[in-house]
């Protein structure tokens, strides 16, 4: 039996569009664009059928997911949740990804490189943050076994599963990326009692519109 996972990156926004970080504690909404993308990521999901959908309550996740949800020809119920915030970095959140290199250049390279114990000033714990995000997943596996879920929430949170589906990415080699409005899946195998990665950043579904590809989040 296996319990099968559909992610969905939230669509573009201007802190996007701007490389800014939003992290966890910038509400912002999607940008024109953002809703573009976030519209064709539903019409590529429209026929799939899952079994329930969680997103951050956070506006640009929420948005992404409401549309998509709205979409789907299975009326998958969709509920928002904190667990799958972005990891909230204190007071880098808003700031440039080029003012924070000068003013937090060890936090920073928490965005490229696997820095799981970094404390973001103000902000979240790196493993506090792994754990929250672990947390959440294997209570899904637990609550949902053999069924189909999708997830809509940010690149950071999809670092953090691809972390527990696939393991520590090595110190010397740089994190993986994933676009805007873009879907990767995963499952969980309980007989194994393992995870499996089956697909990263796929875009194909965004071919046709502008895509801002930023460093993480």
């Amino acid at each position: 039996m296996t319990t099968e996972f559909v992610f969905v990156r939230h669509g573009e926004t201007q802190a996007n569009r701007a490389g800014i970080l939003q992290g966890g504690s910038v509400n912002l909404p999607l940008n024109n664009n953002g809703r573009t993308q976030a519209g064709a990521a539903a019409d590529y999901l429209k026929q799939e059928k899952f079994d329930a959908a969680f997103a951050s309550d956070l506006r640009r996740a929420a948005e992404t997911a409401e549309i998509i949800v709205k979409a789907n020809q299975h009326g998958v119920p969709l509920e928002l949740t904190a667990g799958l915030q972005e990891w909230n970095c204190g007071e880098m959140d808003g700031l440039s990804f080029e003012e924070i290199g000068k003013r937090f250049p060890r936090e920073g390279r928490s965005f490229a490189f696997e820095q799981i114990e970094t404390q973001m000033p103000g902000g979240e714990l790196g493993t506090d943050f792994q754990a929250r995000i672990d947390r959440f997943m294997m209570e899904l596996v637990q609550k949902f076994p053999g069924k189909r879920i999708l997830l809509v929430a940010h690149g950071g949170t999809l670092q953090r599963i691809f972390r527990l589906v696939s393991g520590a990415v090595k110190s010397d080699n740089l994190l993986p990326l994933a676009g805007n409005a873009s879907i990767s899946s995963f499952l969980y195998n309980h007989e194994l009692n393992a995870w499996q990665l089956t697909s990263w950043n796929m875009r194909e579904h965004l071919k046709d519109i502008p895509q801002h590809l930023s460093r993480v989040l």
